[in-house]
């Protein structure tokens, strides 16, 4: 099952992080101001005691490393993204999103270590890495991905030595190896298959709520050498909106995508927690759009 959403996004990923370092000395008085005496021999000088200089604290190999958008105006919920230390990153948002975590939790967001890629040459997907039960046996693009237990993983252990995933992209074939035993699962079968799968005493189905989500953004500000944006009636929020305003979703969801579907409100699905909490997505209104059109010029 799938989800629909038309949403503009616009994300800058940044945080913010004031440290402040405290010292402190011994206090200080002031001389007196010396008085006139009779001329007498001057004493033999006597050596002041050795004071150690105050120790500064060494600067944090990760000190400055973040970026900041300059206000909030820019249309996002980020404000700042700072590496606070070699574990731990800390976002600053524009407004509170409890769907936060869920957001930054999506695959395309995924964080890869520096070093990772420079060794990888910027191509983690042919090395990935990982923390989890299984490791990458082999990759067969198009075809299958072989995983293999990892004896080493710090929780349970995986229950099978070898986990293979196929891919298929006939939902009636992926059913036909179903029947025939020569898988053990299979994902988003056909809509069509439901009823035969149901009919069918060894198979069982299990419905779950859909987690796709299908977005179109706008691209408002081109970097095309000679482009003039002051004629780009994307640069223009209103049109933007209006535009939102004016897409009938839930007519593109009747007619092209399978049941179970429906429109999408938030930018994450409702069946994670806190996705559906906050201001919803723009209702489809024609007029509403029009006159943001009128307005916009």
């Amino acid at each position: 099952m799938k989800r629909n959403l038309f949403v503009l996004l616009s994300m800058l990923l940044i945080a913010t992080v004031v440290l402040a370092a405290c010292g402190g000395g011994a206090p200080t008085t002031e001389e007196p101001a010396p008085t006139e005496e009779p001329a007498t021999e001057a004493p033999a000088p006597t050596e002041a005691p050795a004071t150690e200089a105050p120790a500064t604290e060494a600067p944090s190999a990760y000190e400055g490393m973040m970026v900041e958008a300059p206000d909030c105006e820019y249309g996002g919920e980020i404000k700042s993204i700072e590496a606070v230390d070699e574990f731990t990153v800390k976002f600053t948002l524009c407004v509170p999103d409890p769907a936060f975590p869920s957001k930054i939790a999506f695959s395309s967001f995924a964080i890869q270590p520096a070093e990772h890629l420079e060794a990888t040459g910027g191509a983690p997907l042919e090395n990935p890495i990982g923390t989890g039960p299984y490791r990458l046996e082999s990759w067969e693009r198009g075809n299958q991905v072989v995983f293999t237990r990892f004896d080493d993983y710090w929780g349970e252990p995986a229950l099978n030595q070898t986990l293979v995933f196929r891919w298929s992209t006939e939902s009636a074939q992926r059913l036909l190896e179903l029947q025939s035993g020569t898988v053990d699962a299979i994902d988003n079968p056909g809509p069509d298959d439901f009823a035969t799968i149901d009919a069918d005493e060894n198979l069982q189905l299990i419905p779950r709520e859909a987690l796709s989500i299908f977005y179109i953004g706008f691209n408002n500000n081109p970097q095309a050498e000679g482009f003039d944006n002051s004629t780009n009636p994307l640069a223009n929020e209103q049109v933007r909106q209006a535009i939102a305003m004016g897409i009938d979703r839930a007519r593109i969801v009747d007619n092209f995508y399978p049941p179970g579907s429906s429109v999408a409100s938030h930018f994450t699905p409702c069946a994670i927690p806190n996705g559906c909490v906050g201001e919803e997505w723009y209702g489809f209104d024609v007029e509403a759009a029009r006159a943001l059109l009128a307005e916009a010029g």
